[in-house]
């Protein structure tokens, strides 16, 4: 018996992204389904109307946990990563400047999930900057027949839960770089499963 996977991709008015994934026990994965929406609800719904169990873990392309003192150190790793890789430091942006449907959503989702899915294991994804120094992730998502950026970003939010659940090695807990989390969802707290390359 294998495990589904969900990941959401919150961009706000039908730029919501969410996916569902399966990986059986050879960790063979499935692209079960997946589309666009506009908000946290719609994606919560879309996503349990394709699952027959509840999931193994979920990817949220949005920050799970804030700093009181402005950039997270989680966010300048990332940052410093992605530009190592020859790409733009406007990638990871700081959480004071992000849009709105990607912070309350991306929250919202993660709260809605823990209602329907007590204690779900829920990992902070970022798929642009996971394209940037992971290169199998490109070849993750060109397996299936995504039709948008938000659905691309939804499935690296799946494919990031599936990493966590696997204990994927090169990646790590990049929320145990934070001094004095800020937790918006109740506990277990989300970590931020990312690939650590130098």
């Amino acid at each position: 018996m294998g495990h589904i996977f969900l990941g959401f991709d919150p961009g706000g008015i039908d730029a919501f992204g969410w996916c569902v994934l399966y990986a059986n026990e050879c960790k063979e994965v499935e692209y079960v389904a997946g589309g666009i929406c506009s908000n946290a609800r719609e994606a919560i719904n879309m996503a349990e109307k394709n699952t027959d169990r509840p999931p193994a873990g979920i990817g949220i392309d949005s920050p799970m946990y804030w700093s009181p003192a402005g950039d997270r150190a989680a966010d300048r790793l990332v940052r410093k990563q992605v530009i190592a890789a020859d790409g733009s430091s406007g990638t990871v942006g700081h959480v004071n400047s992000l849009r709105g449907a990607c912070l309350a959503q991306g929250v919202m989702v993660g709260c809605l999930a823990r209602q329907i899915w007590d204690g779900v294991p829920i990992t902070e994804s970022h798929p642009k900057a996971l394209l940037r120094v992971w290169p199998d992730v490109s070849s993750f998502t060109s397996g299936f027949a995504l039709q948008n950026d938000h659905e691309r970003d939804a499935a690296i939010g799946a494919y990031s839960a599936l990493a966590w659940f696997s204990q994927t090695l090169g990646w790590r807990d990049l929320r145990q770089f934070e001094e004095d989390p800020f937790d918006l969802i109740d506990a277990p707290p989300p970590v931020y499963w990312f690939p650590v390359t130098n």
